[in-house]
């Protein structure tokens, strides 16, 4: 803000003028801007004040004599400003309000702390841009849209790799991006909900919410009131009366879901211990009490009521039904060689080809080297397809209702006979009878079955519990309802105990140089104790994953140097072309890999001499780790009918473990799906 030199005279005239007349600046510039008698003999100096307000003001903070004056008066007239920001938004159509005391479900499942962002920042663009900087620490202006740029992903919003650097003076510096730019909003959505809560007690759906989480979480009482009193969380009181009011909802939301007729069961035991500080003589030596958990499931992709009416036909065909007409008795062999021929490949005899597994494994080489690769790899990633689905069901969100904890010791026959028929009582459902008991109308569910989940032990107890009850007078009874359906999680987890008992527990499978667990006590070297004796299904996925993507990173870096380069970022920078990785992968999937035209069975009859057992132990490694991923890849991508032909593999691989329970009752599901019910 300089004058042009050809003005410097004139403008010392003026200033001359001025203090011979006894007029100051201020007063000349208060007289312009307020008094109208000014303005329109002289539109120009007014409408030049207005324009340039912004450089004058700046201009009197940076002379030092007046820089603190002019900071009270912003600090002043922000005050005011922010204030009057708060009050605005503390209105009830600013959809900030939340009533606790008459909280439903379905605010609690649409909450989303965008949309709070996005609420506030269209109604107050100012009052979150100065929060927004404060928490930013630097000068990001705050001015954009709440979540633009960023995507979808679960991990955008939290430190992902990078919680462990919260506990460092500057956690934000090690993210990158949206990252960082989710961590900051969701900072400057909490401090705003805290002030518009002491502003107006009723501005409280963020710490509605808060307070909910807390309850489910069991957090102690003692948290609930500090974070309560830190304006984070409401009080004690209030989240009981939240709690009352979602658990009358939740009854309507059951059983409105319920009578439908149209969803699927799943149940399971949780145990809660009670600790006593002074145990008395009436007190139980046992603490630990047994409950059972269940949730209803909406069934997808156009199911109906009357896709499920086939009760009768079903109990026709049972072998518990002692006057069944048409019984299809179970047996294993036969459906394990009827496994052989579901879902049969198309066999081209004119040009060897790789099989179904044989293509989903070089795509997932491919995978591995695009994504861990060289740049130059790292760049093809959008090139590479997923392989062709064997038979594939829309992946769509799951709409579930939690039944109400139920009393039950679930471990037991009779525990899961009253499991059963107390969430259908919970769901409104039942026949006559029950509806007389219960005093209450129900849905009659006749002649429908309905889909029940559970895990294996489940699985047992139902099918004992359906044998027992087979000669009761009535089909509910007699749990004629019940179609058990296997989780397919559950199952995952038995293949990942399945591989660490073939991996990582017989002592002689750790001995090796290229064992499994080499390789993992490079990459989790203090843990190599607890993970070998006492792994979490969460650490034997992960090292699952982690080593199978070093195996075949290595087997990239081994071919390449067979095709004459020294690593891969010499082969990188050769810039091969997608046939001529495609023709390495090929090659991959056949040579380093058991199954796909190797036979290691067959190397046992050769000599020592003329055998490398450690390449066979990788290529045996890299097939079951392999096997896994398909597994985990099909139930991601919706692809059943490729769940459906790796049953075989994986009820050999259970067998041979020891896991016989589980070999038995997945061919006694699938002689169900395909031999019952298929007609029906």
């Amino acid at each position: 803000f300089s004058p042009r030199s050809a003005m410097s005279s004139h403008i010392r005239e003026i200033l001359a003028h001025m203090e011979r007349q006894r007029i100051s600046l201020a007063e000349l510039t208060a007289s312009v801007l307020l008094h109208r008698g000014f303005q329109h003999p002289f539109p120009f100096l007014l409408q030049d004040l207005v324009a340039r307000a912004a450089e004058i003001h700046g201009v009197l903070y940076q002379r030092a004599e007046c820089r603190d004056t002019t900071v009270l008066w912003a600090h002043d007239c922000m005050t005011a400003v922010y204030s009057s920001a708060l009050h605005d938004l503390s209105r009830n159509d600013c959809d900030l309000h939340f009533n606790i005391t008459y909280a439903e479900p379905q605010q609690i499942r649409e909450f989303r702390m965008e949309d709070m962002a996005m609420t506030i920042w269209k109604q107050q663009p100012m009052l979150w841009s100065l929060i927004y900087r404060l928490v930013a620490g630097d000068m990001s202006t705050g001015d954009e849209e709440p979540g633009s740029g960023r995507g979808d992903s679960d991990d955008e919003a939290d430190g992902g790799d990078n919680e462990r650097a919260a506990c460092d003076d500057y956690p934000w510096r090690s993210m990158q991006g949206n990252k960082l730019r989710a961590m900051r909003e969701i900072k400057t959505v909490t401090i705003l909900s805290q002030l518009l809560q002491l502003r107006y007690m009723k501005c409280n759906t963020l710490q509605s919410v808060m307070g909910i989480f807390l309850h489910s979480c069991n957090t102690p009482e003692k948290v609930i009131k500090v974070l309560a009193r830190m304006g984070i969380s409401v009080s004690l009181t209030s989240i009981h009366r939240a709690i009352h009011s979602l658990k009358s909802e939740c009854s309507t939301d059951i059983q409105r879901l319920g009578r439908t007729l149209s969803a699927s069961y799943a149940y399971d035991n949780f145990d809660v211990k009670f600790s006593t500080g002074i145990p008395t003589v009436d007190s139980s030596e046992d603490s630990m009490v047994h409950l059972t958990s269940g949730t209803l499931i909406r069934l997808e992709h156009g199911v109906t009521a009357d896709d499920l009416r086939c009760a009768d036909e079903l109990w026709n065909k049972s072998p518990n039904n002692p006057h069944a007409k048409n019984p299809i008795p179970f047996l294993p062999y036969q459906t394990l060689q009827f496994l052989r021929t579901l879902h049969p490949e198309d066999h081209d005899n004119s040009a060897p080809r790789l099989t179904r597994r044989g293509l989903f494994r070089l795509y997932l080489f491919k995978k591995t080297l695009f994504r861990y690769g060289p740049q130059y790899f790292k760049d093809l990633q959008q090139s590479l397809a997923n392989p062709d689905p064997v038979e594939q069901i829309p992946v769509c969100k799951a709409h579930q209702v939690p039944l109400h904890a139920m009393d039950i010791n679930q471990s037991k026959v009779s525990g899961n006979i009253d499991a059963l028929l107390e969430m259908l009582t919970q769901a409104g459902v039942g026949n006559a009878e029950t509806a007389a008991k219960a005093k209450t109308e129900m849905a009659d569910i006749g002649d429908m079955v309905q889909l029940v989940h559970g895990d294996l032990g489940t699985m047992e107890r139902v099918l004992s519990a359906m044998e027992r009850r087979a000669i009761d007078v009535t089909s509910t009874a007699r749990l004629q309802f019940v179609v058990f359906v296997f989780g397919l999680f559950h199952l995952k987890m038995a293949a990942a105990d399945a591989l660490w008992r073939l991996l990582v527990t017989p002592e002689q499978s750790r001995k090796d140089a290229t064992s499994f667990m080499s390789f993992v006590a490079k990459l989790r070297p203090t843990r190599t104790g607890k993970l070998t004796n006492n792994a979490t299904f969460r650490e034997q996925h992960e090292l699952i994953n982690h080593v199978g993507e070093v195996l075949r990173l290595d087997a990239w870096r081994v071919e390449a140097r067979r095709g004459g380069y020294l690593t891969l970022e010499k082969w990188g920078e050769s810039k091969p072309s997608l046939e001529a990785i495609d023709k390495f992968a090929k090659t991959l999937v056949s040579e380093y890999v058991e199954g796909e035209g190797t036979n290691l069975y067959q190397q046992k009859n050769r000599p020592d001499t003329q055998r490398d057992k450690q390449h066979e132990n990788i290529m045996r490694t890299h097939h079951y780790l392999l096997l896994y991923e398909e597994l985990s890849y099909a139930m991601n991508e919706g692809d059943i009918g490729r769940v459906e032909t790796l049953f075989r593999p994986w009820i050999q691989i259970f067998r041979s473990v020891g896991k016989h329970k589980y070999a038995t009752r997945m061919l006694l599901f699938m002689h169900q799906l395909y031999k019952s019910t298929r007609k029906v």
